[in-house]
């Protein structure tokens, strides 16, 4: 079943993350790259979330009294509090409701990547991490049903390794609860935070803690221009009062508490228009290139590697065409169906005798072939056989394998845009050299064996134009009559030692240049070239083609512990559900 668009992206967003993790040793991921993930997931959800309690999200700045704000939301001591900074490092809920198999399932689906994990075992060791715990009895929250979340700084220097949280609960959140103090509104953090907040809006509930009596007025008006000045919507700043000994329990007692709920349950209930596809469509599309560039710089390497090995193989067919097919001194092919035609030439009425001479001679005929291989040994020292044709294809490819090591190598050293990509494909390469090679003789063998018919095919036809020459074709019996009796004389002189090189090579030489005379010249010419061109043709089939095909997959086989490894293909899906997101 294909995907629907919102999928599509959530995978592909998924994969781009974990990459990214897994890249950046110190786990920094991209936070815009993590809300848009947690977004895509809360969206592809929300068919199932229609009983789910509001998600009451509580952020700020380290020191700011996050814990303290949440203990005065749900009306329990149930968020520590310390003078450490960045004390809190894990999203710790507290659900007004019963935490039933079905509502703890549905949390853990919306906060993908983390481990629901009670309060006392959450440890610094593992960041990847949140817990889940009901209210007391006695608590006396400021709305429900909900889950309010206790969440990590996202200011100081440790909270590069853990702030990735912030962003996934903020995608679940029905509101956001911002917490400053006056040390701290102004700090670049916090507004890069909300900026990006505010590209998928919540309704933004903004506190300003520990704010004197004597400034309280006078920091509204400023943390009220600063928002207005940045662009961002807020449904309400409030203070919350600076007390020499501040607890959730003080500051129920203050003006600012029941103040604070009120404007909360407004918050909550007032109507408002759910986060759209489009919306969240311009929210990807503004960071789209910022995600995918380290991906586009890889594809475009295995773009230029592409267009080298094709450039590499397109010269190394050109050569074997000019150094084998066009070299007058290699007429391996076409001898071949010439000899063939001689088996087709066979003479009706000759004596049983010559016939069964001939065979114990081992006619030419039938052996002639390996007159034109060469036996050269191999790297175990053992001869194999070679002909004309293996060694130029041998040859050629070789060359063009090292010439795509060398070009490989300069863009390892040379190309800082995408250098370890191709340190990892030269590495790649040179491991599975040997492999390549060996790939080569196979497919030269599949070759040979693929066109062998079409040698006999050409055989055929010169024999079926011959037939319509009689004068010819007796005129080339009475030869091979003359060649079968030399042979035979000949073989009871020497025991049949010798008979190829002294009788075959001239009678065969004497055999083409009849051949060659004539209208019947004429045809064994173009013969001749439909032949070389049905063999450049089978080359490119069964040699090029594998030897292009196993080189373009060598990305695909390089070590992804340094690269992003992600395909052009799946790319392109992503772009296109992009566009088709609605």
């Amino acid at each position: 079943m294909e995907m629907s668009p919102l999928e599509t992206l959530y995978t592909f967003i998924s994969e781009l993350l974990e990459r990214q993790r897994h890249l950046d040793e110190d786990s920094h991921e991209t936070v815009s790259l993590v809300y848009a993930e947690a977004l895509l997931l809360r969206q592809l959800l929300d068919p199932t979330l229609s009983e789910f309690p509001k998600q009451i999200v509580i952020i700020g700045p380290t020191q700011a009294g996050k814990s303290t704000l949440t203990n005065l939301l749900t009306g329990a001591a149930v968020a520590e509090s310390s003078a450490l900074a960045g004390f809190t490092r894990h999203p710790q809920g507290f659900s007004t409701e019963t935490l039933d198999a079905d509502l703890k399932a549905t949390v853990t689906s919306l906060l993908a990547g983390l481990t629901p994990t009670p309060p006392n075992a959450l440890s610094a060791d593992e960041l990847k991490a949140f817990a889940l715990v009901e209210l007391p009895a006695d608590a006396q929250p400021a709305y429900r049903p909900a889950i309010f979340w206790d969440t990590p700084d996202f200011d100081s220097v440790s909270s590069r390794n853990y702030r990735f949280a912030v962003p996934k609960v903020c995608a679940i959140a029905d509101t956001i609860v911002l917490v400053v103090s006056k040390e701290k509104y102004a700090d670049q953090s916090v507004w890069e935070t909300l900026r990006l907040l505010a590209e998928v809006p919540r309704p933004l509930l903004v506190i300003v803690n520990k704010a004197p009596a004597q400034t309280e007025a006078a920091l509204e008006v400023a943390v009220t221009n600063k928002f207005a000045q940045e662009g961002i919507a807020q449904s309400g700043i409030l203070s919350l009062p600076y007390l020499e000994q501040a607890s959730f329990k003080t500051l129920q007692q203050t003006e600012a508490a029941p103040l604070l709920s009120e404007r909360l349950r407004d918050n909550l209930e007032q109507p408002k228009e759910p986060v759209s596809a489009q919306l969240i469509k311009r929210f990807l599309q503004r960071h789209w290139l910022e995600w995918t560039g380290p991906v586009r710089l890889e594809l475009q390497a295995r773009d230029i590697w592409t267009r080298m090995v094709s450039e590499t193989l397109e010269n190394a067919r050109g050569q074997y065409e000019r150094d084998y097919l066009r070299n007058p001194d290699y007429g391996d092919t076409m001898q071949q169906a010439i000899v063939r035609l001689l088996e087709l030439l066979e003479l009706p009425g000759i004596a049983t005798s010559l016939a069964r001479i001939r065979n114990t001679l081992t006619w030419p005929a039938r052996t002639l072939y390996r007159n034109f291989i060469k036996k050269q040994p191999d790297k175990n020292g053992k001869f194999q056989p070679k002909d004309h044709e293996t060694e130029t294809l041998q040859t050629v490819i070789a060359a063009g394998l090292t010439h795509l090591l060398r070009e490989s190598g300069d863009h390892a050293v040379g190309d800082q845009h995408h250098q370890g990509w191709w340190q990892q494909l030269w590495s790649t390469l040179q491991e599975q050299r040997p492999e390549l090679e060996h790939l080569l003789i196979q497919s030269i063998e599949s070759h040979q064996r693929a066109f062998a018919p079409q040698i006999q095919l050409a055989a055929d036809k010169l024999f079926a134009h011959l037939q319509k020459h009689p004068a010819t074709l007796n005129s080339l019996r009475a030869a091979r009559v003359t060649a079968d009796a030399a042979a035979v004389v000949l073989a009871l002189k020497t025991g049949g030692i010798g008979v190829n090189d002294l009788i075959l090579t001239p009678a065969m030489l004497s055999f083409t240049s009849m051949l060659t005379e004539g209208a019947v010249g004429r045809y064994m010419t173009q013969v001749e070239a439909e032949l070389k061109k049905a063999q450049l043709e089978s080359v490119q089939t069964h040699v090029i083609q594998p030897m292009q095909a196993r080189l373009l997959r060598l990305p695909e086989q390089m070590n992804r512990q340094t690269l992003f490894g992600i395909s052009s293909n799946s790319l392109e899906k992503a772009e296109d559900a992009l566009g088709r997101l609605a």
